[in-house]
């Protein structure tokens, strides 16, 4: 089994050991430290048994699962939920990974390379050729997440604010927040985002207006995501840096999350910049989906 779990959703495939997929399932969000150790272990546990139902197959048929999860990246992480696991699957072994790490795998097909997560956060993760790992952001919206879903509203609600103050330049922005978020006035952005309890999930939401600014052409909204691009390559850089990786040789990178899929502006400023930033890159789509990743690390488990 091959999981991949985040702040939204939890995808769950089931495959036989040649590694033809058998079965899907879905659940809900599986990031602990966002909707809390039950509802995550509730996640995982109805995108697993959906996977089983789907496939014609039973639990105890399971030899290895192979889970990627956001928000398991410490080793506290990893014990509450090895423990969870082992109530829903209690005779397969256990491979526990953060999201990032399937999706390198899927993406490259478990080959050297560097991904960079683009969605509600963002983080960068690499691979050598010696199984080397490295990793740069994913540090949470509090501390982090440049170049994010998340990253990329808030600092366009705060241009608008600037806009309207006089202290920075015009921009569609102000008049799309206002009717986005049905308020008569940019002040009343205040009781809205500081008098009730506001998730990055809710703030990475405005996400689209800021593509649709920029792609109308919203000199503020075309910077702002210029900016996201220059962020997200110097997290992939710092990666390469990290693993020692040689200039001379050809550089593998790709890219997901629902911000990267969702924004060709964005997509088009990364690919721009990218061969300048970094010569020896090349960027290729990812090849498999981050559950499709989890599969091939819990086959690589059986050889």
């Amino acid at each position: 089994m091959g999981i991949d779990g985040g702040a939204s959703r939890t995808v769950c495939l089931v495959a036989d050991l040649n590694g033809a997929i058998l079965g899907r399932g879905r659940g809900g969000p599986s990031n602990y430290h966002k909707c809390g150790l039950y509802a995550a272990k509730v996640s995982v546990r109805d995108a697993l048994a959906s996977a089983l139902l789907a496939a014609g197959r039973r639990v105890e048929d399971v030899e290895v699962v192979c889970a990627g999860l956001a928000g398991v990246a410490r080793p506290l992480d990893r014990e509450l939920f090895s423990r969870a696991f082992a109530e829903l699957a209690r005779k397969a072994r256990l491979i526990l990974e953060d999201d990032a790490r399937v999706a390198l795998a899927g993406a490259t097909e478990n080959r050297p390379g560097i991904i960079v997560i683009c969605g509600t956060g963002s983080i960068a993760m690499g691979m050598d050729g010696r199984g080397g790992r490295a990793r740069a952001g994913g540090w949470g919206h509090l501390l982090g997440d440049e170049g994010s879903g998340y990253d990329i509203a808030r600092r366009g609600l705060a241009a608008a604010l600037k806009s309207a103050d006089g202290r920075g330049p015009s921009t569609s922005l102000r008049q799309k927040i206002r009717r986005e978020l049905y308020l008569d006035s940019l002040q009343d952005l205040i009781p809205v985002l500081y008098g009730e309890r506001v998730t990055p999930d809710r703030i990475a939401s405005l996400f689209p207006l800021v593509l649709e600014a920029a792609e109308e052409g919203d000199q503020v909204s075309r910077r702002l995501l210029r900016e996201a691009a220059s962020e997200l390559i110097d997290s992939v850089a710092a990666v390469s840096r990290q693993l020692h990786l040689d200039d001379s040789e050809p550089l593998l990178i790709s890219a997901s999350g629902g911000a990267w899929q969702s924004a060709d502006m964005l997509r088009k400023e990364f690919l721009d910049l990218l061969p300048r930033r970094l010569p020896q890159a090349r960027f290729q789509q990812a090849l498999r989906s981050p559950e499709e990743g989890a599969v091939l690390l819990a086959l690589a488990e059986l050889d």
